[in-house]
């Protein structure tokens, strides 16, 4: 067997310059093969298909362009696939359904646009998915509801159109969702109700249009929770404000109504309730040691000294 650079065996994050070279596609054997945190350049070629018993695929944070090769459908042993933060053109070829023992999928700010392909319908495995900072369009895939073993799924930052898909509710196994910036349509929480596992939940500017349910206060796993930039009126549930893990909580520019609770969890620092329609006095939990808070633009005034 040829003895190639010792590049080929440990290329990650080594500020390697230029682009691949070809005979690394000939390496038929490769199981793992970690190329990100370089500036590699050019493209990624059709002889990629020939690494099919590749499990461990990244090239991600380069600067790769060009579209990506439909022979990326040939690596049907994948398991995980990172491309993000390149210059990709083009959209996702239709092939890569063919990965159906895909478990993780990195394509954050890769370049890609488009809609996500229908045959990734048959990615059922998938455990996380990041799709953020592109031009992805269409409506998000209902299909994404039979990916039931869903830990993990960013979908910030592209071109979608709303509402939320309700086969959403299907997902409970998410610990971290967060979807942005949905153009149309009109999302409710109804999809929600057996999310119990969530840390993260971030759905911020999706034309949600309705009140927070009572059950966020069954949530308990929260840690961090972004619904600002929406359509919520109602009151904020005070079991919000209780929830123990919770450290971020941000709910600005809504249209949120009442007022806020006398108590909340120690644990939330980071609350922003900015430009809503809420009244009444700021409870004495203002003043506790390290907390961040933006309430401006509401109806709110200081409690006496007295009750302090």
């Amino acid at each position: 067997m040829a003895i190639f650079p010792h590049w080929y065996r440990k290329v990650y994050a080594l500020t390697v310059v230029g682009e691949i070279p070809e005979e690394l596609w000939t390496l038929t054997h490769l199981t793992n093969l970690n190329l990100g945190q370089n500036y590699l350049t050019g493209s990624l070629p059709a002889a990629i298909g020939n690494l099919t018993r590749m499990e461990y695929l990244s090239v991600g944070i380069n600067a790769l362009s060009g579209e990506l090769p439909k022979e990326l459908g040939n690596l049907i042993n994948l398991i995980a696939l990172s491309f993000g933060s390149n210059n990709f053109s083009g959209s996702l070829p239709y092939e890569l359904g063919n990965l159906i023992k895909l478990e993780q999928l990195y394509f954050d700010s890769s370049g890609i646009s488009g809609p996500i392909p229908s045959s990734f319908a048959s990615l059922k495995n998938l455990t996380v998915v990041w799709a953020t900072d592109m031009e992805l369009t269409g409506s998000i895939p209902d299909f994404i509801g039979n990916w039931s073993k869903l830990q993990k799924l960013r979908l910030q930052g592209n071109s979608f159109e709303g509402p939320i898909p309700s086969s959403f509710s299907n997902l409970t196994s998410l610990t971290e969702l967060r979807i942005n910036d949905l153009s149309n349509g009109s999302s409710s929480l109804a999809f929600l109700r057996n999310m119990k596992s969530l840390t993260i939940l971030e759905l911020r500017n999706n034309n949600i249009s309705s009140s927070i349910p009572s059950i966020i206060g069954e949530f308990q796993e929260l840690s961090q929770l972004d619904l600002s930039f929406n359509h919520f009126t109602g009151q904020i549930p005070e079991s919000i404000f209780n929830l123990s893990s919770l450290s971020y909580l941000f709910l600005g520019n809504n249209k949120f109504s009442g007022t806020l609770p006398t108590r909340k969890s120690s644990s939330l620092l980071n609350i922003d309730l900015s430009y809503n329609n809420l009244t009444g006095s700021i409870p004495s939990w203002v003043n506790q040691p390290n907390l961040q808070l933006n309430v401006v633009a509401n109806y709110l005034t200081i409690e006496s000294s007295n009750n302090r």
